[in-house]
């Protein structure tokens, strides 16, 4: 590492390789601070048989696609400076990025708007319907699991926790209900292999009742016309 980036002056590994977590397929997912160039690039190689994903950055464009991350309610980035191993470490610098990236994380996510959280349940509610009426098998398997992911993007949005995807997804929902990620499973495979959609439609049901209900009739999402003039400036008092 320190041949091809001499001016890093931190590094961290992250991801599930230093964890217990890791399996034969895991990568090496590794992210660089360095100042000057090369700057603010991802790249996957392989090194010594083993894949690696690098995640260079500036100090400056860390921190920029940290607040990417917290917009999208997701801490891929976070997570591997707050909780990965420090590879390398220049006067404290290291230290004070896992502080602030600890922080970050221990915020949470800011408060979801209104009418965000409306159009998710908008979204969970006609995804459910369209289950309830599906016929077609693969349709069957295609809105199940479109569902699963909705509705637990749902229940994390409601609680105001950060969401994931792939198989961070379920550990966050873990954290809130440790018996939800399998419960749902059960249903989506009960749904696939037994033809019984009713265990998948209670879960889903059972969802939505938390954050406020099914909605469909009342739903209203306001639109912007890139044409439409804009409103008069109002003009000083004084």
């Amino acid at each position: 590492m320190a041949d091809r980036f001499p001016q890093a002056h931190a590094a961290f590994l992250g991801g599930s390789s230093p964890t217990a977590r890791r399996t034969p397929w895991s990568d090496l997912d590794i992210v660089v601070v360095l100042d000057g160039r090369p700057a603010s690039f991802r790249e996957t190689l392989r090194h010594d048989g083993q894949l690696v994903e690098w995640f260079v950055y500036t100090p400056t464009s860390l921190r920029h696609y940290w607040q990417q991350n917290i917009s999208h309610r997701r801490t891929p980035l976070l997570r591997m400076v707050a909780e990965g191993v420090t590879l390398i470490e220049a006067d404290g610098r290291a230290g004070a990025y896992r502080a602030e990236a600890t922080e970050l994380l221990a915020a949470g996510p800011p408060a979801p708007a209104a009418d965000t959280l409306a159009f998710q349940r908008y979204l969970v509610t006609d995804l459910l319907d369209d289950l309830r009426g599906c016929a077609d098998p693969v349709e069957i398997a295609f809105l199940a699991a479109t569902l699963v992911l909705a509705a637990s993007d749902l229940l994390l949005l409601a609680e105001n926790r950060w969401s994931a995807r792939g198989k961070w997804l379920p550990r966050r929902l873990a954290e809130l209900d440790p018996a939800l990620p399998a419960q749902l499973m059960s249903a989506q495979q009960s749904a696939l292999t037994d033809g019984n959609r009713e265990p998948l439609v209670t879960a889903i049901l059972a969802i939505l009742n938390h954050t406020g209900g099914p909605l469909q009739e009342g739903f209203r999402l306001e639109g912007e016309d890139p044409a439409a003039p804009s409103p008069p400036k109002a003009r000083p008092t004084n």
